[in-house]
């Protein structure tokens, strides 16, 4: 999970912002799932009663490169 970008308010120091805008993004393995945590964060949200709304992009599925002559000379030079 990375926060990406945060904002509220107006600048003003003296004023409670009415909205917040958060990007975040995750960086996930082969062991989760794009709709597991989206649901995970949504029941987040939830609990604590927030009045959200969330636009979800999903630029890649998380894959483990399969076994082979590429990877094992991949992993042969870097154990040099």
């Amino acid at each position: 999970f990375q926060i990406s970008n945060l904002n509220a308010g107006t600048g003003a120091e003296n004023v409670v912002p009415p909205t917040l805008e958060a990007w975040f993004n995750f960086r996930y393995s082969t062991a989760s799932t794009a709709a597991g945590l989206k649901s995970r964060v949504h029941e987040i949200l939830d609990r604590h009663g927030l009045d959200y709304s969330l636009d979800w992009q999903l630029s890649g599925e998380p894959f483990l490169t399969a076994g082979g002559r590429l990877l094992d000379a991949v992993q042969a030079t870097l154990a040099s």
